[in-house]
């Protein structure tokens, strides 16, 4: 644990981009206050449904809601950077030569990425609550699947990074693979917008990204509308999250000095 720790430490201090971290809150900040706002007006006062349900909400508390997935996946990134600048640096071979497991250095990544997602979804979570308010009915129980919706999906992104930076060799090829994947995470699904009315094709795309899923967890957390479907929706999440964690770490394990 106390290598763990250290590799924690280390990733937050040192390969974390300020930068990158500032872009992380304001453009999700700015997306929920203008495009939100703008939308609704197109919407009308009907709002949007929830999941599967006669329920609706006001299309910013919607996009709000949906935006704190939106976030903790693109904070996921930051697992598949560390890696790729480790190796280009010669940092992991350093790493490993010193007193550090790679199963140790997996740990600290991921567990950088779940503190990353939480905080930057907590953040978005504070900003969003002028549209929340009035929609949301926070309980203990909802707020136990938004938090285990978060944590699965900053392990099942994380995942995903490290697997494409562990398989990739120029800096370039990563960056289009990675903003290529994500950019079908964040727009094939119900982040931004409900399947309801969605053309058929589209509609079943919406369900095999696994965005979709989280997003939805954390909408039924937040607006108190958990239900069967929420139920196996935490199932399927969860399985998918098991396995591409063990690719994640199968890669890792096969990656070569």
């Amino acid at each position: 644990m106390n290598a763990v720790a250290i590799l924690l430490y280390r990733n937050i201090v040192a390969s974390i981009d300020k930068v990158f971290l500032v872009w992380q809150v304001v453009f999700p900040i700015v997306y929920i206050f203008i495009a939100g706002y703008s939308y609704s007006a197109l919407i009308g006062n009907q709002g949007v449904p929830l999941g599967n349900t006669t329920t609706t909400v006001p299309y910013p508390a919607y996009l709000a809601a949906g935006m704190i997935g939106f976030n903790m996946m693109n904070s996921s990134t930051i697992a598949g950077s560390i890696i790729w600048n480790d190796k280009r640096n010669g940092m992991f071979q350093q790493i490993l030569v010193m007193p550090f497991a790679r199963m140790e250095y997996i740990a600290g990544t991921i567990i950088t990425i779940m503190l990353m997602g939480l905080a930057s979804a907590g953040l978005i979570l504070i900003a969003g609550t002028p549209t929340l308010v009035g929609s949301a009915q926070p309980t203990l129980v909802g707020s136990l699947y938004v938090l285990y919706a978060l944590i699965t999906g900053a392990i099942f992104f994380g995942s995903i990074a490290i697997i494409i930076s562990t398989r990739l060799k120029s800096s370039e090829g990563f960056n289009v693979i990675v903003n290529s994947v994500f950019l079908f995470f964040s727009f094939v699904s119900t982040a931004f917008y409900p399947t309801q009315g969605v053309p058929g094709a589209l509609s079943a795309a919406f369900y095999i990204n696994p965005l979709t899923y989280i997003v939805d967890i954390t909408r039924a957390g937040i607006f108190n509308n958990i239900d069967l479907f929420t139920n196996i929706e935490v199932g399927v999440i969860s399985a998918a999250t098991a396995a591409v964690f063990f690719l994640a770490t199968f890669s890792m394990m096969r990656m070569k000095i």
